[in-house]
């Protein structure tokens, strides 16, 4: 009598289906979209927590993170295994790697959980100087821009700052780039082509227990808090009897 008691009182704990959406994978040209990343779509409600929010572009098939601020980051690869995934900033100059006006990086990663990977490296750019470099400084390369601009590809990302003194002349202003590296010797643009990895906190242990239990990776409507869709019931981490979440 005890178990079906149990079993009547768990049904009735169960959330309505319209309170919740499965975060299924989706693609969005070569990239598939898998938890704890997710696709916005028209008319749907929200699946996932709003900073892995993706928005995907028809015209050019990039997948884009909705909420980066002034960014237009590109995602490319995704690795939930080690919390990390690589992105491409569409705001760099891609096209003739000539540095614009505002040339900072981490403007557009706002307060985001994502934060720049140290297995990245520095690209290091000179520009705007205020007095016309008679010489290219000491281990830079320059530019083909006509603007006074140099580069070069340093160290770990973050160690910049460790330079010996007069290798970065302070007539210039300085903007540091995370790179994954130089396709080429001097493959300026096309190592911020190649994008950098950006690493994420937030736990994503429960979606893989979900999945091999046979359920869907969920969120509630106000994208907090991670639940288990298990054909309509809704647990908290896996599918089982008796563990239905409220």
């Amino acid at each position: 009598m005890i178990p079906l008691l149990l079993l009547l009182f768990a049904s009735f704990l169960r959330l309505p289906p319209a309170t919740i959406a499965a975060c299924s994978p989706k693609a969005c040209g070569k990239l598939t979209v898998a938890y704890p990343f997710w696709l916005e779509e028209a008319g749907q409600p929200q699946c996932g927590s709003p900073s892995f929010q993706l928005r995907c572009n028809a015209t050019t098939a990039r997948a884009l993170l909705a909420h980066s601020i002034l960014g237009m980051y590109q995602v490319v690869e995704i690795f939930a295994e080690n919390s990390s995934f690589i992105v491409v900033d569409h705001d760099l100059p891609l096209d003739d790697g000539c540095p614009p006006v505002r040339f900072n990086i981490s403007d557009g990663l706002g307060l985001s959980p994502f934060f720049i990977s140290k297995k990245n490296r520095e690209l290091l750019v000179l520009y705007n100087c205020t007095e016309r470099q008679r010489s290219t400084p000491q281990g830079f390369l320059r530019t083909v821009c006509a603007n006074e601009s140099f580069f070069r590809l340093g160290g770990e990302y973050g160690t910049h700052h460790d330079y010996p003194g007069g290798l970065l002349p302070t007539a210039c202003r300085l903007s540091v780039v995370p790179v994954l590296g130089f396709p080429g010797d001097d493959e300026y643009v096309g190592s911020m082509k190649g994008g950098f990895l950006l690493e994420w906190t937030v736990a994503s242990d429960n979606c893989p227990r979900c999945v091999a239990s046979g359920g869907q990776c969920s969120y509630a409507n106000d994208g907090a808090g991670f639940f288990c869709n298990c054909s309509g019931a809704v647990y908290p981490d896996e599918c089982g009897e008796f563990r239905r979440s409220t």
